[in-house]
């Protein structure tokens, strides 16, 4: 079926032509996500460079540590919960997902890539 032509079952597709994943919502949550703990590593090290003994960069390196761990974390809640939304939604659609349906990529990475 194209999006242009109706269907002839008397059912109502208009959900059908939208993607089983919404990759920008995604991709807007972890850009937000990233960017709220790049800005409270460099305030906590800031603050704790006027509370104490000034800027030092050894605690700067730890701060970037725990916040590459955070931000793992974020990573695979994010993408994780993505992929659930899109399969619940596939399930409502009551459609099964094909191998191009289940990646951890958009499909214009992958086309990029070689991978059809």
């Amino acid at each position: 079926m194209t999006r242009d032509t109706a269907p002839t079952d008397g059912t109502d597709h208009a959900d059908m032509a939208t993607p089983v994943v919404d990759w920008m919502r995604t991709a807007r949550r972890l850009v937000t996500s990233l960017s709220i703990i790049a800005v409270a590593v460099a305030l906590i090290w800031l603050g704790a460079a006027v509370v104490g003994e000034g800027p030092r960069l050894r605690l700067l390196a730890e701060l970037v540590g725990l916040g590459l761990l955070a931000a793992f974390v974020v990573e695979v809640v994010v993408v994780g919960g993505s992929a659930v939304r899109g399969m619940l939604r596939a399930g409502e659609r009551g459609e099964r997902l094909a191998r191009t349906d289940v990646s951890l990529l958009p499909p214009q990475v992958r086309r990029r890539g070689g991978d059809r």
